[in-house]
């Protein structure tokens, strides 16, 4: 499936890191949700230094302004989205063995998770 999206900036908290590096995106998360933010969540994945398997940027945030660390634009486009199992623990992390292992023609521009405040999630990857 396929979505338009429009640009939206969100503020947040920023790492660098890469997929070996699983404790400091834990940490990031546990720091961000201390946070309490309510509302739409994102996890914005850009400046790759190659593909899924270097390091990249990893903003977690929303589009309020409720913390002024660091922010990041999504860029509008046309991004290839994966729906996530939101019901299974593990459905984020499945969501994206799946795609690794996909032939879906990734640009690694801006990817990102979107965290709905219904329980929903979605992953969006630029194409």
């Amino acid at each position: 499936m396929h979505a338009a999206v429009t640009e939206k900036l969100i503020y947040g908290k920023r790492i660098r890191t890469n997929n070996q590096n699983t404790d400091k995106i834990l940490s990031l998360w546990e720091e961000f949700l201390r946070l309490n933010v309510k509302g739409d969540i994102f996890a914005v994945y850009n400046n790759y230094s190659s593909d899924f398997t270097g390091d990249y940027d990893l903003h977690i945030g929303s589009e309020e302004k409720f913390i002024d660390e660091s922010s990041v634009i999504i860029l509008a486009g046309n991004y290839h989205v994966v729906e996530v199992d939101h019901t299974d623990p593990q459905g984020v992390f499945n969501a994206w063995v799946d795609i690794w292992k996909s032939d879906i023609r990734r640009a690694y521009k801006t990817d990102f998770e979107f965290y709905s405040k219904d329980g929903s999630i979605k992953i969006f990857l630029s194409v």
